[in-house]
């Protein structure tokens, strides 16, 4: 049977060691949380075996994603941050690594120079044991390249459900990437709200079922391509007016009520 994992809560001001607890008390299996070089990782992973979660992933750093397709030593810079992030996540015995090749609708042309570096820091993570998941994101030509290029399938894909539908609703992820796929990043939204405008605004990462995704064609492809891994959820709990009110207990309450209503979509 899939386990149900989450993201530390997106936008919730609670201390990432007050949420595990929380996590594991509504009923989650695990967890992953974003690193950006500077969270008390070794910590993070000592309270997850305390409170008997797993670490599923972690979320690479985004800000500054764009700087792997520049020239010069910013690019550079950046492919030795991330492989000190790589690090981390071998320290602490997590796997997976997750990784935006881009970040917002602009970002300099797909170069042999980027595709280099991804190289460079996919090698770098596979001799260390940690696969790099890429992520699905805005509607830039920069993923594919990425995936056409790193051929070998020792690294993979992370569906994000949520940025699909209200970035790309007309690219099928799974039909080009599905049997790559490592990792879910599963949240609900609007769709594109704005035809024709692609809008960060519209990424609201609210619970399954808030939104206007089709749950049962989300859970036909998983079946499709016989995912057998984590259903994971990436929600927020700042974009809905009835969130608001509830308590962190109560919003990871209902957040798992919605993991298990997927994952009984599921094949098992």
């Amino acid at each position: 049977m899939h386990n149900i994992h989450i993201s530390t809560i997106v936008g919730n001001d609670l201390p990432v060691e007050e949420q595990l607890p929380m996590i594991q008390k509504a009923g989650f299996d695990g967890f992953f949380t974003l690193y950006t070089g500077t969270g008390p990782l070794k910590a993070w992973a000592s309270l997850a075996k305390e409170w008997k979660l797993d670490f599923e992933t972690i979320h690479g750093p985004f800000q500054y994603a764009n700087r792997m397709w520049e020239p010069g030593t910013a690019g550079d810079d950046y492919l030795d941050f991330l492989k000190r992030c790589i690090d981390a996540c071998h320290l602490i015995q997590v796997d997976k690594f997750i990784l935006h090749t881009t970040v917002g609708n602009h970002a300099p042309d797909v170069s042999q120079k980027g595709l280099s570096r991804f190289q460079k820091l996919c090698d770098y993570a596979k001799a260390l044991g940690v696969h790099i998941c890429f992520e699905n994101i805005e509607p830039l030509p920069h993923l594919k390249a990425v995936m056409d290029y790193i051929t070998d399938p020792f690294h993979g894909f992370c569906w994000d459900i949520g940025h699909n539908i209200c970035y790309t609703p007309h690219i099928d992820m799974m039909e080009l990437y599905g049997n790559r796929l490592m990792c879910l990043h599963i949240h609900d939204n609007r769709g594109v709200t704005q035809p024709g405008n692609i809008d960060y605004r519209d990424d609201l990462h609210l619970l399954p079922f808030d939104g206007v995704l089709d749950w049962d064609w989300f859970a036909e492809k998983l079946n499709e391509y016989h995912y057998d891994g984590p259903v994971t959820l990436e929600v927020s709990d700042q974009n809905l007016s009835e969130y608001h009110t509830m308590s962190t207990e109560a919003y990871l309450a209902i957040a798992y009520e919605r993991g298990c209503r997927l994952r009984d979509k599921l094949y098992k």
